[in-house]
C-alpha cells in the first residue's frame, strides 16, 4: 500500500476495483476533489507508486494525482464505502471472491461496466448492499501507465440509476460526490433506460470499430457507408428498447452520432482489448441486447451479423 494525503479532508472511502482508462479517471477526479480514494491496481502499481496519476483532460490542461492510496489486492484494502467497479465484465466472474474483503454492512457498490446484468449480478452476489449503475458518455484511454486522456470536450457525462436496493439518497449523495470532482451527472428515469440509451452507441462503436480491424470511431463517422451501418444497428437498439418498456426518443441515435463526430481519432475499449489479445465483452455489450430484442419480436439482422463477426473474432484472438 502506498498513500498520500487528500488535498481537502472528506469522509467515505471509495475504492476503484478495475483501475483501467474510465476507473482511474473516476478515482484522479474523486480524489483530486479531496475525497478518500483507494485504487486497486495490478500492471501499472510500479508506474504509478513512482509517478502518480496523470490526467490530460480535452483542453490540454492537466491534472496530476501524487501519492494516491494503492493496493494490489483487496485483502489489504480493508472495508469501503463506495466501490466503484469499473473491470471487464468478461472477469465479473472473480468479483465476488474479490469484493468480499471490502464489502461491508454499508458499503454502496456502483457498476460502471458496459452491457446488461452487471446490477443484477452484484445484487445476486451482494443481496445486503445496495447497488447503483452508472452509464459513462466519457471517453477516455490510457495513454502509458497512469496516465490517462480524456477525449471528450467538457469530459462528458455519467447516467446515474438504482438497482432494487438502493434509494434517492444513496443516489443523491453518489450525485454530489461526483459533482464536487468536476464529473457531470445526469440522473436516468429508470436504470433499465439508462442501459438501453448507452447501449445505443456501445454497440455500433464497440462492434465496428474492432470489425474494421481495430480503428478509431472517426473511420465510422466519416464513412457514408459505414456512418449508415452505425445509425441502423443504433436504431434496431432503440426499437428493442421502446418494445421493452424504456421509451428513448428518436432524436436520440443523431444526438449520439454528433457526440461520436466530437471524439476525433477515439479507441473504443473494445479495440484496446482487441488489440492487447483480451476477450471481447460480446455477451454483455452484444449477445444480451439481441436475445433480449428478438424475445421482444424485435427483428435485428445488423446485431446478429455484427455478433456472428465479434464471435469469430474473439475466437481467432482468444
Amino acid at each position: 500500500m502506498e498513500s498520500g494525503e487528500p488535498t481537502t479532508k472528506r469522509d467515505g472511502r471509495t475504492g476503484i476495483i478495475g483501475s483501467g482508462a474510465l476507473g482511474s479517471y473516476f478515482g484522479i477526479r474523486l480524489a483530486g476533489a479531496g475525497w478518500p480514494v483507494a485504487f486497486l491496481l495490478r500492471s501499472d502499481f510500479q508506474a504509478v507508486r513512482q509517478g502518480g496519476f496523470v490526467l490530460e483532460l480535452s483542453d490540454g490542461s492537466e491534472e496530476r494525482l501524487e501519492g494516491p492510496e494503492i493496493y494490489r489486492g483487496t485483502a489489504d484494502m480493508g472495508p469501503l464505502d463506495w466501490i466503484l467497479v469499473a473491470m471487464k465484465t468478461t472477469h465479473n466472474h472473480l468479483l465476488p471472491e474479490m469484493l468480499r474483503p471490502v464489502v461491508g454492512r454499508e458499503t454502496r457498490l456502483v457498476t460502471l461496466q458496459n452491457g446488461l446484468g452487471n446490477v443484477a449480478f452484484l445484487e445476486e452476489h451482494f443481496p445486503e448492499n445496495p447497488v447503483l449503475g452508472g452509464l459513462c458518455q466519457i471517453g477516455v484511454n490510457r495513454e502509458a501507465p497512469g496516465r490517462i486522456r480524456s477525449f471528450v470536450p467538457g469530459d462528458g457525462f455519467v447516467q446515474l440509476g438504482a438497482g432494487l436496493r438502493a434509494t434517492a439518497a444513496d443516489l443523491d449523495e453518489l450525485q454530489a460526490r461526483f459533482e464536487s470532482a468536476g464529473i457531470h451527472v445526469k440522473r436516468a428515469s429508470s436504470l433499465g433506460e439508462a442501459l438501453w440509451r448507452k447501449l445505443m452507441w456501445n454497440v455500433p462503436f464497440n462492434g465496428l470499430t474492432v470489425a474494421l480491424g481495430g480503428v478509431g470511431t472517426h473511420r465510422v463517422c466519416e464513412n457514408g457507408e459505414l456512418r449508415t451501418v452505425a445509425h441502423d444497428l443504433m436504431e434496431e437498439i432503440r426499437t428493442a428498447a421502446n418494445a421493452l418498456g424504456y421509451p428513448i426518443e428518436a432524436e436520440y441515435t443523431d444526438k449520439l452520432l454528433g457526440f461520436t463526430d466530437r471524439l476525433g481519432d477515439y479507441k473504443a475499449s473494445s479495440v484496446l482489448d482487441w488489440k492487447a489479445g483480451r476477450p471481447l465483452e460480446v455477451d454483455a455489450i452484444f449477445r444480451k441486447p439481441l436475445h433480449a430484442g428478438q424475445a421482444a419480436g424485435v427483428p435485428m439482422p445488423h446485431l446478429a451479423t455484427l455478433c456472428a463477426i465479434l464471435a469469430g473474432l474473439r475466437t481467432q484472438e482468444g
